[in-house]
């Protein structure tokens, strides 16, 4: 059960345009009423760590308390990252600089520095792309990320102007996709987020999601409007209708009208053996989501992300068993 302090650091920030959004989602969702929707939302707060998100995100109100306790909620979260990761080694994630050359092995493309490159450099990296990738140092779920066309800029001085202007500081080639993930989504390179937790000697695979672009947008976040599937380790088909940030599923893709279920992604195991070669990288970070794009050839990381959420891998939609992650945790941490 979490702290006071903890509960009222909570209330603090609490949004309640947010909170009054969630309640009005469950009652379209469940038909429970608003101020029963808030008292257990309180409840679970207390008794599980859950904040409103998590309460509407894993479908807590169709749950009993049996059912509700397996889930890795905001506060248990946090626990196993601090259990796990030793933070002071984070900015090799999150500085993604420094991510680009301590994995620069395990990218499969060329990499540019975008606030010291020149003009000559710059105009070298382009030649021969249609496109390249441009990104913030730091962020998270692809906000900054943008998709530069090179017909679009008179010639590499142009684009460099803009680059510095917009602080995109990470310049990358596009990476090809595999023609089994582009059936997903043509426009987005779709990547799989695949979780390693290191136990002892061994590196262990929490879960897979796969997460798909959508419309005409460059980037495969749900919070970039993206749609997000479960997908079975052992056989790399998907598990599970889409789901968004918006709590809508599909069962096709709305775009591209593939259907989720049963869908064979292409070179799974090969992408695990990937993920678990990084994570052994910095030994010191044991919890760390690899997001893993496939190229015809074979995958590739597109980066780590050294505080995975809670908000990718128990998502109502995903598990109808109502059957979330915590007592994975509470086994490999001994708890």
């Amino acid at each position: 059960m979490p702290g006071i302090k903890y509960i009222a650091r909570v209330v603090r920030g609490m949004r309640f345009d947010r909170l009054k959004q969630m309640t009005q989602i469950v009652k379209e969702k469940s038909g429970q009423s608003k101020v029963r929707t808030l008292c257990s939302m309180a409840w679970c707060a207390l008794r599980y760590g859950a904040g409103y998100y998590d309460y509407v995100m894993f479908g807590f109100y169709n749950m009993n308390g049996k059912q509700r306790n397996t889930y890795l909620t905001r506060v248990r979260n946090k626990k196993v990252c601090e259990l796990m990761n030793d933070y002071s080694f984070a900015d090799e994630f999150d500085d993604k600089l420094r991510f680009n050359q301590r994995f620069a092995d395990f990218l499969h493309r060329q990499t540019l520095n975008g606030e010291t490159a020149t003009a000559a450099e710059l105009g070298d990296f382009i030649r021969g792309q249609e496109a390249i990738f441009a990104k913030p140092n730091h962020g998270s779920c692809g906000k900054g990320v943008e998709k530069l066309n090179t017909a679009d800029f008179a010639d590499a001085v142009a684009m460099l102007a803009y680059i510095r202007e917009k602080k995109l500081v990470i310049l990358e080639h596009a990476l090809p996709q595999h023609p089994d993930m582009a059936r997903l989504h043509p426009q987005s390179v779709n990547s799989m987020r695949i979780v390693t937790d290191i136990v002892g000697d061994e590196v262990q695979i929490a879960y897979i999601i796969v997460k798909i672009g959508r419309g005409d947008s460059c980037c495969d976040n749900s919070g970039r409007g993206g749609v997000l599937c479960r997908v079975d380790e052992a056989s790399g088909k998907i598990r599970s209708v889409a789901t968004d940030d918006y709590f809508n599923v599909f069962e096709k893709h709305p775009d591209t009208g593939i259907t989720f279920m049963g869908y064979q992604l292409p070179m799974v195991p090969e992408a695990i053996a990937l993920a678990k070669q990084a994570a052994k990288i910095i030994p010191q970070m044991r919890h760390v989501g690899w997001d893993v794009a496939i190229t015809p050839e074979g995958p590739a990381i597109i980066e780590g992300n050294e505080y995975p959420g809670t908000d990718l891998c128990q998502l109502a939609p995903h598990y109808p068993e109502k059957q979330g992650l915590w007592p994975y945790y509470k086994r490999i941490l001994k708890l």
